[in-house]
């Protein structure tokens, strides 16, 4: 059911987002003249959980929705700067919250818009984290740092207080996880 792409051309590149239209191929024959795509590096999140079992998150304004939205802390990867997700995450975990941990652990990727963008969301959880800095913000980034119970993360979750469609899969991945490790993670009060 692949798409073959018969040709790819270059619209707009500025930084880490570009786009391009494809001339396609489908299955069946019929050509698509331009379906649009755009590019994106991979990006990262990751719920960082302190010893005490509390849920570090990051409270942000987004221009584009005129809102502030919870999040997990995350950002994209920069092509060719970093070796793996893994290093990406701790680094955003680190720069956002000042929070740092040796047991970070691989829950997933999902793709946050599929029919527009071709970049991939990988999601990770920071177990024992501790605060060992002050924020270390990049220069147009504002952001709080919001410490809530696992439960109280669940709440908010099914509340709606987290809104921002991308974190909303992150963090269901994340209590799916958790919850499945429960048994051997009883201090994790879920």
């Amino acid at each position: 059911m692949k798409w073959k792409t018969l040709e790819s051309e270059s619209l707009f590149s500025s930084g880490l987002f570009s786009m391009r239209a494809d001339r396609c191929e489908l299955p069946d024959g019929r050509i698509m003249p331009r379906y649009y795509v755009m590019d994106f590096p991979d990006w990262v999140n990751i719920l960082p959980i302190t010893k005490e079992g509390e849920a570090v998150m990051v409270k942000q304004y987004r221009h584009a929705s005129q809102n502030e939205h919870l999040e997990l802390p995350g950002g994209s990867m920069e092509p060719g700067a970093e070796n793996s997700s893994l290093e990406a995450a701790r680094r955003e975990m680190l720069e956002e919250t000042g929070f740092d941990s040796k047991n970070i652990v691989y829950i997933g990727s999902h793709y946050p818009n599929p029919a527009l963008q071709s970049n991939r969301m990988h999601t990770y959880i920071a177990f024992d984290c501790e605060k060992v800095q002050e924020q270390n913000l990049d220069e147009f980034e504002e952001l709080d740092v919001y410490k809530c119970t696992l439960q109280q993360l669940k709440k908010h979750l099914y509340n709606g207080d987290i809104d921002h469609s991308i974190m909303i899969a992150s963090v269901s991945m994340a209590l799916k996880y958790l919850e499945k490790k429960s048994q051997e993670l009883k201090d994790l009060h879920l």
